[in-house]
Order: structure tokens, then C-alpha cells, then sequence
């Protein structure tokens, strides 16, 4: 079993990562209960009441929730380890949130969760994956519609396999999120991309293909998301944010699919967007790159490397918004020739698109900038 909290692994073929997720899949489960009925145990008592897990050590589950989370949670005459991922939307359901709650102890969490259940309605959706509770959502379908993992990436896997020429290149899951990612000979997309250099007069400095994402979550972390981006020459190109469902008001699989039929229609309009990056003058690019970098959460070093190579090729002299927007994607490419694992730079491309549709001229000021 998988169980530990900070467990990750990494595909490097396809089928690999399909078998994982159905096998996975055969031990989890899906429980609706009454929030009002859920309880909250601090670890010795949880570990006294544990339910047993056949064909697992539970003393190593056990353990492993005593260096995390270090509650349990009784429901239906069961009582099973609370997961790290399921902290957060377990507040969610008791309806309460605050930094002080991760200061107080186990104890008086467990006591202040109790009391905020005993007074919360509706159902609660709880998702029981690799002997501990992994989310407390809510239980109802309007409010999160179930996903099944496999069904979406067998979809996914599907519809890539279409495109005229695609290479795998990599697949990833941890107690947060799964995603896989392909490179695709995409017509359309590289031609539409093409035009759009071509309105402004640009040319592209190297051979074109793009790259596709297909990312979710069952413990709340993510919607079924479809994630395009561009490699030009070796450097990529994030197109903007991904093609999203949410789980709320959802018809789930129905939904993801007729997203990957129209992904496409959708990232020409992301294009578009991208298109007016080059009508924004920047009269001091460093300074716009590094104030929108940290505005979007990437680390100082990664600023730093990102800022001084981009004045290494450009200069400091004024430019569209545009060549900025390259300069922070290529933070990207320094992060992966630094040793940034697949799930860091999962998390780069997302603060990359979020860029696209900022208020450029706000960042764009003199004066020297601490990063």
C-alpha cells in the first residue's frame, strides 16, 4: 500500500500509470455520511479504536499518522487514519479555517472540529484511498461530482492517441494530484500560433510542438484540467490557463470529454489573449518580470536566475510585454536544468499562465527591486 502522506511516484510509460491507477482503484472507496455523525479522534484514541486493514501493516500506517496529521476519523463503526490531504477540506466541512489552527494541539483541534461537526449540515463525501481518509467533501452532487480517476485518463489517453504523431512523456500521482503529459504534433494549434507571430511581425526562432496536460484530483486539490503549452526551439511557451471542470455542478466524464473534443476552439481564444501581450509597452522589463514573478509566488532565487538571464539576452531596454512573458517561462526551463522534479514544475507552468492576464502596467515602475 501506498499510504504514506508524502508519497509520489513518477511513470515513464503509459500503461504503467493506467495499471496503477486501476489497481489503486480496487482498494479505494467512496463513503457518503451524515457530517453530523463524523468524529474526530486525537491519536492514542485513534489508535486503540483503529478498524484493521487486511493485508496491510498498520503499525506503519499508524506511525505515519503520528508524524502527520495525527487524527483519526470515526464513521459507520469504523475508525481510519486522517490523510494531510483531507485537513483542509475536513475545516471545509466543519466550516472553519484560521492560521491558529495549525498552532493549537491535536487534541483541542480534534475537540474544536468535533463541536463545529455536531452543528454542520448535509452529507459528507469521504475518500478512503491506501488505508486513510484522503478528503471529507461534500456530499452532495452539486457540490462535488464524482471523477473517477481511471475513466478520465483512459479518455485522455484516448484522444491524444488521435492526433497524428504523439510521444508520452511522463505520468505522476501523489495524494494530491495524478497528471499525465504528451507531446503532440498539433496542426492546428502550431499553425494558429504562427499567425499570431506573424500579426506582429515576429518569426519563430525554432521548430514547433506542443505539449499537453491532462491533471486531477479526488481530494479536492484540482479540477479535471487540460493544460496546452508550446515548445519553440527547446523553450516553452505557456499558452495560458488550463481548460477546466469543477467538480461543483458537474456532469463529470460527460464533461471532460466534450472539453477534449473542443480543447482546441478553446486554446485559439487563449491565444488571443496572448496576442494582446504584444500591443503592451514595458518601459522596464527586469523590474515588470521580477514584481510579476513574485506577485505569482515563484521563489526569489528562481527571480533571480530568470531576471539576470533574461537582461542577459534582452537588455534592459523597453520592450512589449510579450518578450517579459518569455522571460518568466523560461523559468521554467532553469528550473528543470536545476533538478525540479515533475510535480515543481507542474506547479511553475500554472504560476506562468496565471501571468498572461495581469495588469501589466501596474508592475511596470522604476526603481530597483529586492528579490
Amino acid at each position: 500500500m501506498y499510504y504514506e502522506d508524502d508519497f509520489y511516484k513518477e511513470f515513464k510509460k503509459e500503461i504503467e500509470f493506467h495499471e496503477w491507477l486501476y489497481d489503486v482503484g480496487s482498494r479505494a472507496e467512496w463513503v457518503r455520511e451524515s457530517s453530523k455523525k463524523l468524529k474526530i479522534l486525537e491519536t492514542s484514541e485513534g489508535e486503540a479504536l483503529c478498524t484493521p486493514i487486511e493485508d496491510a501493516d498498520m503499525e506503519q500506517i499508524m506511525d505515519d499518522t503520528r508524524k502527520n496529521a495525527g487524527l483519526y476519523l470515526q464513521y459507520q463503526n469504523k475508525v481510519v487514519p486522517i490523510g494531510m490531504t483531507a485537513i483542509g477540506t475536513l475545516k471545509a466541512r466543519a466550516r472553519i479555517n484560521g492560521n491558529a489552527l495549525s498552532d493549537v494541539t491535536k487534541q483541542v483541534l480534534a475537540d474544536i472540529l468535533n463541536e463545529c461537526l455536531k452543528v454542520s449540515k448535509g452529507d459528507a463525501l469521504l475518500r478512503i484511498f491506501e488505508g486513510k481518509v484522503r478528503a471529507v467533501l461534500s456530499g452532495d452532487q452539486k457540490d462535488y461530482a464524482i471523477i473517477e480517476m481511471p475513466d478520465l485518463f483512459m479518455v485522455a489517453s484516448a484522444y491524444v492517441n488521435d492526433y497524428r504523431e504523439n510521444e508520452f512523456l511522463y505520468g505522476y500521482v501523489d495524494h494530491y494530484i495524478a497528471t499525465l503529459a504528451w507531446k503532440i504534433a498539433d496542426d492546428k494549434l502550431t499553425k494558429a500560433y504562427k499567425d499570431l507571430l506573424e500579426q506582429h511581425g515576429r518569426k519563430q526562432t525554432g521548430d514547433l510542438s506542443a505539449y499537453i496536460r491532462v491533471t486531477t484530483s479526488d481530494v479536492g486539490a484540482s479540477g479535471a484540467n487540460i493544460f496546452y503549452s508550446l515548445w519553440e526551439g527547446g523553450h516553452t511557451v505557456v499558452l495560458g490557463e488550463a481548460m477546466k471542470i469543477r467538480h461543483e455542478h458537474s456532469n463529470g466524464i460527460e464533461d471532460f470529454t466534450s472539453n477534449m473534443e473542443h480543447v482546441f476552439d478553446y486554446y485559439k481564444e487563449v491565444l488571443n489573449d496572448m496576442g494582446r501581450l504584444y500591443d503592451i509597452h514595458i518601459s522596464y522589463p527586469a523590474n515588470a518580470m521580477a514584481r510579476v514573478m513574485n506577485k505569482q509566488g515563484f521563489s526569489k532565487k528562481l527571480i533571480g536566475e530568470a531576471v539576470e538571464n533574461f537582461k542577459t539576452v534582452f537588455g534592459e531596454k523597453p520592450c512589449t510585454a510579450y518578450e517579459v512573458y518569455c522571460g518568466i517561462c523560461e523559468s521554467i526551463f532553469l528550473a528543470k536544468r536545476d533538478g525540479g522534479n515533475i510535480k515543481a514544475m507542474i506547479q511553475l507552468e500554472e504560476k506562468a499562465a496565471r501571468c498572461i492576464s495581469i495588469r501589466w502596467h501596474d508592475y511596470d515602475i522604476p526603481g530597483d527591486f529586492t528579490y
